[in-house]
């Protein structure tokens, strides 16, 4: 099967769905058509002349970026409106865009968690916690025979994986029930049935296989569901249930193992950064731009961290009780309350903040079956 730009953005859907983003952002694809077809896809953080002329010199056809090349509406394609630059040259060579923001920002994939996870800190929360996963029970009826294929066509789509929101769900997977029965239905004129013959009451040994799955997983299971079932009209149920899945928010606020001077916090951060085992950078950067505010002796155990701008979390790094806040980028006010109410800062600088999303995205794209052959790389612009 052909890979094409709407069956990668499906998938970065299921990751980051575009209705957790931000009512002023602007996910999703931008420039290209969902038929397109895909070879190679070059992920960025920003949709930059520079970047269009790496993509078209590399044979890409889709570009991902993290921040949308397209925020406002252009008022018009001329060659001399700097705003139309990027999505003209983007048509004109051939290449599709799409983009994943403040949906990104929320998902598993945030940089603010692999901060976290690095340092690391214990008994976290998210700085600004922005909602929960809606969960569904689906529930299919299949052949005996054919169970085995649809329960693996459903767990390829999410199914029964980490949906309980407990503090150790992402660690189980497939996750199914089955009980075995007996299905009743009459073919009518014109149906083409899998079992049974038109116009007669067929009774069928039938399977009821049974999950749970994540709202944002919903529409890529029932299209799996259809793929991979014997019957031209399956039949299932989706139950909405009561209980949430998964949190989401942006940010990260949690404890170092022990109290531990700002100088010591530094030095062992930076090492972790720069240690080729974090798997935090496609490419090697300047570690060195990395800001620091705050006298070394300053104890520090609670820890917050916002990837990108921290202005509008700053006030919450505060209210959370933060000895440290690392974040992208303070302004000289933000940064002087912080530091006022004695709370050290650190700013990696925007673009540090937020590149490891791009090997995250870049890993779960390769992991896709879907996408087996399509060639996957990170941008080497440094914006």
């Amino acid at each position: 099967m052909a890979v094409t730009v709407g069956l990668i953005e499906q998938l970065i859907e299921a990751l980051a769905p575009k209705t957790w983003a931000e009512s002023w952002d602007n996910p999703g694809l931008l420039v290209g058509d969902g038929g397109q077809k895909v070879r190679q896809i070059l992920l960025a953080l920003d949709g930059v002349p520079a970047v269009v002329d790496e993509a078209a010199a590399l044979g890409a056809e889709l570009i991902v970026t993290h921040h949308p090349p397209l925020f406002q509406p252009l008022r018009n394609l001329r060659g001399d409106n700097p705003a139309a630059q990027v999505p003209l040259s983007l048509y004109r060579r051939g290449i599709a865009c799409l983009a994943a923001h403040t949906n990104l920002d929320q998902s598993p994939l945030s940089s603010s968690l692999a901060f976290g996870r690095l340092l690391p800190l214990g008994e976290t929360d998210f700085l600004e916690p922005t909602g929960a996963e809606s969960l569904y029970k689906l529930v299919v009826f299949t052949p005996p025979a054919q169970t085995e294929n649809v329960r693996l066509a459903l767990a390829g789509a999410g199914v029964g994986a980490g949906v309980s929101g407990g503090p150790r769900s992402a660690l189980y997977a497939e996750c199914f029930f089955r009980t075995e029965g007996e299905g009743m239905f009459r073919p009518l004129p014109g149906a083409e049935p899998h079992s049974g013959r038109v116009g007669e009451l067929a009774r069928v040994a039938e399977t009821r296989l049974e999950s749970v799955v994540a709202g944002r997983n919903l529409n890529r299971a029932l299209r799996a569901l259809r793929r991979a079932h014997p019957y031209e009209e399956p039949a299932y149920d989706v139950m909405a249930l009561t209980g949430e899945g998964e949190k989401r928010g942006y940010g990260l606020c949690g404890l170092l193992p022990a109290v531990t001077p700002l100088s010591a916090v530094r030095e062992s951060f930076l090492a972790a950064l720069a240690a080729p085992a974090s798997a935090l950078w496609a490419h090697p950067y300047d570690l060195s731009v990395i800001r620091w505010f705050g006298p070394p002796d300053h104890p520090v155990r609670r820890v917050a961290i916002s990837n990108g701008s921290g202005n509008a979390l700053a006030a919450r790094a505060l209210a959370c009780g933060a000895d440290l806040f690392i974040t992208g980028e303070l302004d000289y006010h933000h940064r002087l309350d912080c530091l006022s109410r004695g709370v050290a800062v650190a700013e990696l600088g925007h673009f540090l903040s937020e590149a490891p999303m791009l090997p995250a995205l870049a890993r779960y794209l390769r992991g896709q079956k879907e996408l087996a052959g399509v060639i996957i790389s990170v941008s080497r612009q440094e914006n």
